[in-house]
């Protein structure tokens, strides 16, 4: 079995969601865990309540703003029924729904560079792996849990990137801009490096919008 945990509920508000939602259910040997922002505040720690509640022995983290083609999924139930070796993970092709240069590039980014020499994948990637290589839940930070995830994972083995997509959607972009997006987007990257606290990084990210958790 494939179990695909989301970490949202709002199925009625959010189109990606609900597309997902509609498309899982026409796939067999498929469970879906909704965890919601009232079971938990961060992202990290509804991922990690998704991950305890799974039963499959393949699990993909399905970013709520993101559609992974359902070939992609049929691919990873495939993989779960017949999977000898367990050190797999990985992501999906990244493309975002909305068509500029910059949001091109930033895909390119981070499926050719990105993920081939760091090893690292955002949620946006859906990211999946072998239930073995989970040894200790996420820590409940509030932003670059999937950073996080990505070292921990990386002990084991290098992330293997799916030719099929996952279309995510450009909302932060559009509401913000794609330059000031683009430009927030590396200014928390070293925040993340210089070791600054998360919830204050949240704050910048989440600011006029509340995608990922709620801030006040």
């Amino acid at each position: 079995m494939l179990s695909v945990v989301i970490p949202a509920n709002d199925i009625s508000s959010n189109i990606f969601l609900n597309k997902t939602i509609q498309a899982l259910k026409n796939i067999e040997n498929v469970e879906v865990i909704c965890v919601g922002h009232e079971e938990a505040h961060s992202r990290a720690e509804r991922l990690n309540i998704g991950f305890h509640r799974a039963s499959g022995k393949i699990i993909l983290f399905n970013h709520p703003r993101s559609f992974v083609d359902p070939e992609g999924i049929r691919h990873l139930v495939e993989l779960s029924q017949s999977l000898a070796e367990t050190h797999i993970w990985g992501g999906f092709t990244h493309q975002f729904d909305k068509s500029h240069w910059i949001l091109k590039f930033t895909s390119w980014y981070s499926n050719r560079v990105r993920a081939r020499f760091s090893g690292v994948l955002y949620l946006d990637h859906c990211i999946f792996f072998h239930r073995e290589l989970w040894k200790k839940d996420i820590p409940a930070v509030e932003i670059f849990e999937d950073t996080l995830l990505s070292y921990h994972l990386l002990q084991h083995s290098r992330p293997k990137i799916l030719p099929f997509v996952s279309q995510t959607s450009a909302i932060r972009f559009s509401k913000n801009g794609v330059w000031r997006q683009s430009l927030m987007n590396q200014i928390l990257k070293l925040g993340f490096f210089l070791k600054v606290p998360h919830a204050t990084m949240n704050r910048i990210y989440e600011k006029g919008l509340g995608l990922n958790s709620i801030v006040k």
